[in-house]
């Protein structure tokens, strides 16, 4: 039996730099970002059910399908807080593009898994005046509505450019990390 599902992964995943993507539902674009990627695919959260067929993604002008594999529900609530804070950052980079250095700063932050508070401290710092008990509000009202983890497996040389693309970013970005911290940076 030759069935993809139970064959053993072992090609390498990467994380170091999550890729920016939007996919379409119901002729509406929704962002999201590749996690755990590949040249095989990647897996990402969404808000939403999808549909079984294939679903069209984008980053920038690159146009690929990919077929979802595997969904799975997450109640996580504190996943669901730093998804929460992460939105709203990057509402806040939405805004400042007067000032390109905070922008970035800000996006990278996002990127980073498992500082919720420190992004609701720089959240704070940037005006958003949100209680515990009103971050826990919202928390509730979106596992209401759910978040879905899902795997999609892709074929495409469009899909193919934005995996090297990225591994060619993430490398420069590892090196500067690396060069920061021997220099006594940040």
């Amino acid at each position: 039996m030759t069935d993809v599902h139970l064959r053993p992964q072992h090609v390498q995943r990467y994380n170091q730099i999550p890729i920016r993507l939007h996919y379409v539902v119901d002729g509406a674009w929704h962002r999201t970002e590749a996690q755990q990627w590949n040249e095989r695919g990647f897996s990402f959260y969404h808000a939403q059910t999808l549909p079984l067929a294939p679903l069209e993604f984008k980053r920038s002008l690159q146009h690929f399908e990919g077929e979802l594999v595997w969904t799975r529900s997450t109640r996580d609530e504190a996943q669901v807080l730093e998804m929460l804070c992460n939105e709203a950052i990057q509402r806040q980079a939405d805004q400042m593009q007067a000032q390109p250095e905070t922008q970035q700063r800000l996006w990278r932050l996002m990127r980073i898994q498992g500082m919720l508070e420190a992004k609701q401290q720089v959240l704070t710092a940037l005006g958003n005046t949100r209680t515990e008990a009103q971050w826990q509000a919202l928390v509730q009202e979106r596992m209401q509505l759910g978040l879905f983890h899902s795997g999609v497996r892709v074929d495409s040389s469009a899909w193919n450019a934005v995996v090297a693309d990225a591994l060619a970013l993430g490398g420069v970005v590892t090196d500067l990390e690396k060069w920061s911290d021997a220099l006594g940076g940040p």
